[in-house]
């Protein structure tokens, strides 16, 4: 499924969204309103569920086989960014990797430590928030789409 006729975005999809909390579900959520295919992944299941419960996306264990996300997002804490980041370009070797966690420097050094090809890496911060967190909190338009 791709994005939608007349769609604000040039994103096509599938994305794949790891991390369920406020931020990565209200990613899922905005993209789903562009009509964009969302994989959701999270350490925890009874959070990645409410996140598919609320519309942000489907579960990454429920697709199809050959699923290859477009761009992968890494919506996790800080301090397993890095890790989760290496794992996702060499399991998803076509799609662009962003991680939008709120530091970069030690992020940054753990990837080049690791050996990964950073050419599909984006690190980015998303420079949104609220007062609230978890999947429940999430807004699609915390985070707007960028105009096309």
């Amino acid at each position: 499924m791709g994005a939608a006729q007349g769609s604000a975005t040039h994103l096509s999809g599938p994305v794949l969204v790891i991390g369920t909390g406020l931020l990565g579900t209200s990613i899922g959520l905005g993209l789903r309103r562009q009509g964009v295919d969302v994989a959701l992944s999270d350490i925890s299941p009874s959070t990645a569920a409410v996140a598919r419960d609320i519309g942000a996306g489907r579960l990454l264990e429920t697709v199809e086989e050959g699923f290859a996300p477009e761009l992968v997002v890494v919506a996790a804490p800080p301090d397993v960014t890095a890790s989760l980041a290496v794992q996702a370009l060499k399991d998803w070797p076509d799609a662009v990797v962003v991680d939008i966690a709120s530091v970069k420097s030690a992020i940054l050094s753990d990837l080049r430590a690791s050996g990964a090809d950073l050419s599909r890496y984006v690190g980015t911060h998303p420079m949104a928030g609220r007062e609230k967190s978890g999947p429940v909190a999430a807004l699609g338009e915390l985070l707007p789409p960028c105009p096309g």
